[in-house]
């Protein structure tokens, strides 16, 4: 008889949760397509911008947690009008740094930035990507190398800049131009008329 009663309220149990109103599930973001309706207020994900640190930040010198301010060096437009000014300030954080080792082992370096504030007062979530290391390249810039050991990824054609580098530490100079991609579409109010 115990056991009748255990199992009719597994059976109770069972038909209730599936039954029962579920949660929706998150959707994953999906990328705002450039529209009449978004021309003017979208700076959309993937967008590059140009930044330059204020002050060198290296594997040589810096620690985990050190802060570092960058501007913005080309305006940002989004239709007619500046969404992100020349000359916007930014910040950010070392999350992690090492120095280089015994002349055969590269200097480590980590950053995170913080969003940047648009000309309008909307956050813009930013970081180094792939589409940003490849613009860096591009550029001729002198920067890939660096940048590229700092976004810790893998790209083609930077494999020959690491085996040259090896033992060396990473330094991103102060006031040398590199770019850095919006990672998360942001949107600006619509604009007056």
């Amino acid at each position: 008889m115990h056991a009748f009663r255990l199992f009719a309220a597994a059976g109770i149990a069972l038909v209730l949760s599936v039954g029962a109103p579920r949660s929706a599930s998150a959707i994953p973001h999906a990328d705002a397509p450039v529209t009449d309706q978004t021309r003017d207020t979208l700076i959309a994900t993937g967008t590059l911008i140009r930044i330059a640190m204020r002050q060198s930040v290296s594997s040589a010198h810096n620690k985990p947690g050190d802060l570092f301010t960058f501007s913005v060096v080309d305006p940002v437009y989004v239709g007619d009008r500046i969404a992100i000014a020349a000359g916007t300030a930014g910040t950010g954080k070392i999350l992690n740094c090492s120095p280089a080792h015994g002349g055969r082992v590269d200097g480590t370096m980590k950053l995170t930035f913080d969003p940047l504030k648009s000309s309008a007062g909307t956050d813009v979530i930013i970081d180094i990507t792939q589409a940003s290391l490849v613009a860096d390249e591009n550029d001729h810039n002198g920067m890939a190398g660096s940048v590229a050991e700092v976004a810790d990824m893998t790209v083609p054609g930077f494999f020959l800049i690491d085996f040259l580098r090896k033992g060396s530490d990473i330094t991103l100079a102060a006031g040398a131009p590199f770019h850095v991609a919006v990672t998360e579409d942001a949107f600006l109010p619509a604009p007056r008329n």
